[in-house]
């Protein structure tokens, strides 16, 4: 398989997960601040269910099958390596990853800005499709 089709096969796979996630945090977000305040609440058995059930299968799949370093591809590169660096602190340091979690309990309005960075990552995924990086 070319590499060209792997990273359009990564951008096919992330760009839906984007876009109702971050509708989700937008259209949503009370849900959100609860989901994550109960995390929170478990210690760091929440930080180890936050980390594998939602960052670190998507840092993986970009970080082995999207090594794109140019063009929009390259944002969706940066943004795998910079989540697979947020599980690693996570879950070597969980005390970090709780105050990662704390940050719910200052209202759903950081969720908003989430889901809006969660849907200018659908938006790259797009755009890399469409210039083909």
């Amino acid at each position: 398989m070319h590499p060209e089709t792997v990273h359009a096969a990564v951008q096919m796979l992330l760009l839906p997960g984007f876009v109702i996630m971050g509708l989700s945090h937008i259209i949503r977000p009370t849900m959100w601040v609860k989901f994550f305040g109960d995390l929170h609440g478990q210690g760091s058995s929440g930080v180890v269910l936050r980390t594998f059930a939602l960052e670190l299968w998507p840092a993986l799949v970009i970080v082995a099958l999207h090594p794109v370093w140019s063009g929009p591809g390259l944002v969706l590169t940066l943004y795998g390596w910079a989540l697979a660096l947020k599980c690693t602190v996570s879950l070597l340091a969980p005390e970090i990853g709780l105050r990662s979690l704390a940050m719910a309990s200052r209202g759903p309005r950081g969720f908003v800005i989430g889901g809006v960075m969660l849907l200018a990552m659908g938006g790259i995924c797009f755009w890399a499709l469409i210039a083909g990086s």
